[in-house]
């Protein structure tokens, strides 16, 4: 049972128990990204992210923000029938390290390399090896826990980013229905984002402060990005569903009160 978004069986990598745990590289396409309609983003992928995807905020406590990828509930519409990611469009970071993940462990303050044994790629057979004939790091191991470790980071700073604008009472929920050009409905429930009317109301040293942060541009690339919304149903090619109007859920809940979703993975991985 999954734990987490694409997430089967997640356990600690250990030196020994995967010295021969090998990567394969032909395994690199997102297939198992296919049945969720959003993943979380870090505030630095914001930018980028902004060119392709509605970002919304959570409508639960976290507020985390998260890249919209479909308007029904699990369907993404960002690839290919082969499993490819659309050639040209963002790929997330959360997708991109994919099956690896950095949760937290019994000390808050170690973090642990973890992978999704039941992913398909993992062998002993075909692919790049994680460990050397010393159970050393390989180089490709090396990167992976530099991503990783990076990604942890950007996921901290964002938590503080939402902290603040949640503090200045600047995410409003908002509900939205989509009529496309075929007459379909699509309605998006339960999400947030800035309301650009207190954000004008904000005096000078905040204004200032968010800047010095880096966050104003955050929230103009977010903003920028609702418009992204209006293409999504162009990628709905086909109707699966004889109900006038589809409902979509962009809820993102941990696994329990102030538990973030990696920590809540540490807790279900397997030991060493």
């Amino acid at each position: 049972m999954k734990t987490m978004l694409f997430y089967d069986k997640v356990v600690r990598l250990n030196r020994e128990r995967h010295r021969k745990l090998r990567l394969r590289a032909a395994e690199s396409k997102a297939e198992f990204a296919r049945a969720t309609h959003f993943v979380p983003l870090a505030g630095s992928e914001f930018y980028q992210a902004a060119r392709d995807f509605p970002i919304l905020f959570a409508s639960d406590e976290t507020g985390s923000p998260i890249a919209l990828l479909g308007l029904r509930e699990n369907e993404n519409l960002f690839l290919e029938k082969d499993g490819a990611w659309l050639e040209g469009v963002y790929v997330p970071a959360f997708v991109r390290r994919y099956p690896f993940i950095l949760a937290q462990g019994e000390s808050k303050k170690k973090l642990t390399v973890c992978i999704d044994e039941k992913f398909t790629g993992f062998g002993e057979e075909e692919g790049n090896l994680l460990f050397d004939q010393d159970g050393k790091d390989t180089a490709l191991l090396a990167r992976t826990v530099e991503f990783l470790n990076n990604y942890a980071a950007d996921m901290e700073f964002t938590q503080f980013f939402v902290k603040r604008l949640l503090e200045l009472e600047l995410l409003i929920t908002r509900s939205l229905r989509i009529t496309d050009s075929k007459a379909r409905n699509f309605i998006l429930n339960d999400f947030r984002v800035i309301d650009e009317e207190k954000l004008a109301k904000l005096d000078d040293a905040t204004l200032g402060e968010l800047h010095r942060r880096g966050w104003l541009n955050w929230i103009h690339a977010h903003l920028i990005s609702l418009g992204n919304i209006n293409r999504l149903p162009m990628r709905v090619v086909d109707d699966k569903t004889d109900k006038p109007q589809e409902k979509v859920q962009t809820r993102i809940k941990s696994k329990s009160k102030n538990k973030s979703v990696d920590a809540a993975a540490a807790a279900n991985a397997g030991s060493d």
